[in-house]
């Protein structure tokens, strides 16, 4: 049986698949082997161990330069052209025109303001797509030498200025941790493909207009490890946004299945 996507879902498939742009060209991914891992989110089909397939993830977040060139290509994403139902205060509001971010803004740094249905569109033109929640709470697992260095108590305590100018990776030149990763740990938040079913069933999202197919993935009714600070405060932002929300600490990067 043939299923009629719901129109808002049509429409975003339709914004989204222009052909590729080079957006990414200096932002290079870096693999991330997969394998079994302890997650400190406890998930409906795993009550602790999770196996992950191998993937990549952008060395750093999408920038506003990144961005900026992703809407030559894709106007239609444009504060002034996008679609009333993917529209929402704010969006890219701190820019200085409608396509790009001008000298007020640096050009290097994440690209903030932007809401998921945006950040989505970007990945899908990358031939990318978000990364999910446990794909990112797997690489940031990493500090600059150990890939999994959530034993260190004094690592894990830091990470509680995660989403502020204090962040463990705050800093532009803060190292890359052990993967070759940036900011996972940064002053900005990140979007992830499946955050909006991070609630379970009864979560609020997707219930009246259909969304829920593109909203897929784990289940997280609670966690194994609430001390793990950098997963439970992202978790607890993400878990209460709506999709067209933008915030000035939350942007994105892309990932890539591996083959």
């Amino acid at each position: 049986m043939t299923r009629t996507l719901p129109p808002t879902v049509a429409l975003l498939f339709a914004l989204a698949s222009a052909p590729a742009v080079a957006g990414d060209a200096g932002n290079p991914y870096r693999p991330v082997e997969g394998g079994d891992f302890r997650s400190s989110v406890r998930y409906e089909e795993a009550t602790r161990v999770v196996r992950l397939a191998s993937f990549s993830l952008m060395a750093r977040p999408v920038s506003n330069r990144d961005f900026a060139e992703f809407l030559q290509h894709q106007p239609q994403w444009r504060r002034d052209r996008i679609p009333a139902v993917f529209a929402s205060p704010g969006y890219l509001g701190h820019w200085a025109g409608a396509d790009a971010p001008g000298d007020g803004v640096d050009a290097d740094a994440p690209v903030v303001h932007v809401n998921w249905y945006a950040a989505d569109a970007y990945c899908r033109a990358q031939q990318a797509r978000l990364p999910r929640f446990v794909e990112w709470e797997y690489a940031a697992a990493a500090d600059a030498t150990r890939r999994d260095a959530r034993g260190d108590a004094a690592w894990r305590m830091r990470q509680v200025n995660d989403g502020t100018p204090r962040a463990i990776d705050a800093a532009p030149d803060a190292p890359a941790n052990a993967y070759g990763l940036h900011g996972l740990h940064g002053a900005h938040w990140e979007w992830s493909e499946d955050y909006a079913s991070l609630l379970g069933d009864g979560d609020r999202r997707g219930q009246q207009d259909g969304e829920a197919l593109r909203y897929c993935g784990a289940t997280a009714m609670s966690f194994n490890d609430p001390g793990d600070y950098g997963v439970v405060k992202r978790f607890v932002l993400l878990s209460a946004l709506q999709p067209g929300a933008t915030l000035g600490n939350i942007g994105f990067r892309c990932a890539r299945s591996t083959p």
